[in-house]
């Protein structure tokens, strides 16, 4: 190689290993930029936390003082929004909080119990036993709040460290000192977190007692509904419990029944043509419904593909249509044979209803500027899933909008508006 091309290619190389400077250079300044943000974004999800978790004790604390209604249910508000406020930031904070379930647990119930107080509390203010429960929060609440500040104090002072999503490597390990990530695990580890039976979405809940049917008596069930011997039903799976839930298959069909009665049925078959009128599906479902001595339902909703009709039956219980609960039944077009059920919805027990207001009181809450169109005796669920009687009013709105508002018959004031 002559000198000419040896200093060509030098030069060559030597721009080369300066790009290549340049670039790594860059890259790295890039590398820094975004650990600072990473690491910013994280300090301020923390204490976005802290506030948070303050400020919902402090409106817990100020609620056990309160009297007069607007003032409770405003303080009701604060506590919700902190509590959604610091739940939010927590998810955003540069670990895994899974295994802060109780913490993120109590966050949870006490903006939910506090959102579920609101409307109450606007009138009559707190009960004493309401008092009690939020006394009992708020202690909780003061104590998370504090061991947050604390943690804020000891990371501004360098005595623990904030953690980083960031991958480190074997042979570099990770700095020394606690991490909060591990404090809140301590802390978390002698949390109490239980629940309590409130009227709200975290409340304790009562289990649905068992049902009167036997094993043999639910599986005669599933042959009768399939229509052939209890001997030629396949048991697919069961589970333990008190339901006794238990799946059987016959030929295309899926069968599942419980200690309660028939949950769902189902049919691979593919129906291609359609014959029956849809009245006739009608009636075919509901001679199925009798069969099963489901009577006290009511029709409220259907839908014909050409091939397949269903039917929406709602329980009927004073005069009321129990929306919660009920039972779909699909019918094939071509042969009249029930298609598919699912009555996993249906209650055996009756609900317990106090028509404390009648229907002339309840029109009385809808508002001047919508009219309406139809009225009808429901029953919908609570944020708890209690059944709550109502009048349900099918409205037109001012600005023409269709709208629906739901009556309270127990209190008489307006409980949902659904648009």
């Amino acid at each position: 190689m002559s000198q000419k091309a040896k200093f060509i290619f030098g030069t060559y190389i030597v721009a080369a290993l300066v790009a290549l400077s340049l670039c790594c250079a860059i890259g790295y300044s890039r590398l820094t930029d975004y650990r600072r943000a990473a690491a910013y974004s994280s300090r301020a999800a923390f204490e976005t936390t802290v506030k948070a978790v303050d400020s919902m004790g402090a409106a817990m604390k100020k609620s056990l003082y309160a009297t007069d209604g607007g003032l409770c249910s405003s303080l009701c508000g604060q506590v919700y929004a902190s509590a959604s406020a610091a739940e939010a930031a927590m998810l955003s904070l540069p670990f895994a909080t899974e295994e802060l379930e109780n913490l993120a647990s109590f966050l949870n119930l006490a903006g939910d119990y506090a959102y579920s107080l609101a409307p109450a509390a606007a009138e009559n203010g707190f009960s004493q036993e309401q008092l009690e429960q939020l006394e009992s929060l708020s202690g909780q609440a003061v104590d998370f709040a504090a061991l947050l500040r604390q943690l804020q104090m000891d990371l501004n002072n360098g005595l623990v460290l904030l953690d980083s999503r960031e991958e480190r490597l074997e042979n570099v390990g990770e700095p020394e000192g606690q991490k909060i990530s591990a404090a809140l695990l301590d802390y978390e580890s002698g949390f109490d977190g239980s629940s309590f039976e409130y009227d709200g979405k975290y409340g304790l809940k009562e289990e649905q007692a068992a049902g009167d049917l036997s094993e043999e008596q639910a599986k005669e069930l599933a042959a009768q509904v399939a229509g052939v011997d209890p001997m030629e039903l396949k048991e697919e799976y069961s589970y333990a419990g008190t339901d006794g839930r238990r799946c059987y298959s016959a030929g295309d069909l899926i069968i599942c029944v419980s200690s309660r009665g028939l949950e769902s049925m189902g049919s691979s078959r593919l129906v291609s043509s359609g014959r029956l009128s849809t009245e006739k599906a009608r009636q075919k479902a509901e001679e199925f419904l009798s069969s099963l001595e489901l009577e006290e339902l009511a029709l409220v909703s259907y839908s014909d593909s050409g091939t397949i009709a269903s039917f929406n039956f709602a329980q009927v219980q004073d005069e009321a249509l129990r929306l919660g609960s009920g039972v779909k039944v699909s019918v094939a077009l071509d042969d009249g044979s029930i298609y598919s059920y699912n009555g996993e919805d249906y209650s055996y027990e009756e609900a317990e209803l106090n028509w404390n207001t009648d229907q002339e009181t309840a029109a009385g809450q809808l508002p001047e500027n919508v009219s309406s169109q139809g009225q009808r005796r429901v029953t919908i669920e609570s944020e708890g899933g209690r059944e709550l009687p109502c009048y349900e009013f099918s409205c037109v709105g001012s600005q023409g909008e269709s709208l629906t508002i739901y009556v309270n018959a127990e209190t008489g004031k307006q409980c949902r508006i659904d648009i």
